[in-house]
């Protein structure tokens, strides 16, 4: 059941990117007639619309401080195509973003991610004369990443994207009968650099390393009478990711 369910978050999140993507490239299409001239990536007045994340290798650690004034710290390592982690707090997997090029080579946009967790569990007791459905508990995540882009591109088809910008993510639990759960926030930087490649025009795909360092955070937990405890806590991450994107003249 529970792997089902994991199955079930994954292949949402990456139907959901790349829906998002294939219809924001129709929708803009369906607008505009071919152009006279050969559009390089990066030129003014692109907008680009990207679904991101969609293979690759990402290693995330998270800390928190505790009463002792010591450090907890759990690693999330993923590996995979169109995978999507049902517990990374920082939604780790498809991503959709929409970023435009201001003046030439420039751009300025953001990436967006997020997924929802939730279910049932059944249990059968020892005896296997009842059985017992309950519900699990809901979980939310939710990730934003504004970022400033160059595009330096060495001819019609190959060149670099390197984007920069503060992130915030943000990820919720509450148990099944909500009364209590668990909650934390970070914000962080993010810088990306992208080997582009653009075999057509108005279509292309990337690959290259992501990092993201948090500055600031905290890790909260509700009991079921209200009280709630924080502490601060931190995020910090490494991946290699390979994503695919459409880019029109506005």
């Amino acid at each position: 059941m529970i792997r089902k369910l994991q199955a079930f978050s994954s292949v949402t999140g990456a139907a959901f990117a790349v829906g998002v993507f294939v219809a924001a490239l129709l929708a803009v299409v369906g607008e505009k007639t071919a152009f006279a001239q050969a559009q390089q990536f990066g030129d003014h007045g692109q907008l680009v619309i990207t679904a991101e994340n969609l293979f690759g290798f990402s290693v995330e650690r998270h800390g928190w401080d505790t009463a002792a004034n010591t450090e907890n710290s759990e690693t999330y390592n993923q590996f995979g195509l169109f995978y999507r982690s049902p517990i990374s707090p920082t939604a780790r997997g498809p991503w959709v973003g929409a970023h435009y090029f201001v003046i030439p080579n420039l751009s300025i946009g953001a990436t967006l991610g997020f997924q929802t967790a939730g279910g049932s569990e059944t249990r059968t007791t020892m005896g296997g004369t009842t059985t017992i459905t309950t519900d699990r508990n809901s979980q939310f995540a939710f990730i934003f990443l504004p970022k400033v882009g160059y595009a330096l591109m060495f001819n019609n088809t190959l060149g670099f994207w390197f984007r920069g910008g503060p992130g915030f993510a943000r990820n919720s639990s509450s148990n099944q009968n909500n009364d209590g759960g668990s909650a934390s926030s970070r914000w962080f930087l993010s810088l990306d650099a992208l080997f582009v490649v653009t075999p057509v025009q108005y279509f292309g795909f990337y690959a290259g390393p992501q990092g993201n360092i948090s500055f600031a955070g905290s890790d909260s937990v509700t009991t079921p009478n209200g009280v709630t405890t924080s502490v601060d806590a931190s995020f910090r991450s490494f991946s290699l990711d390979a994503g695919i994107f459409g880019y029109f003249n506005l």
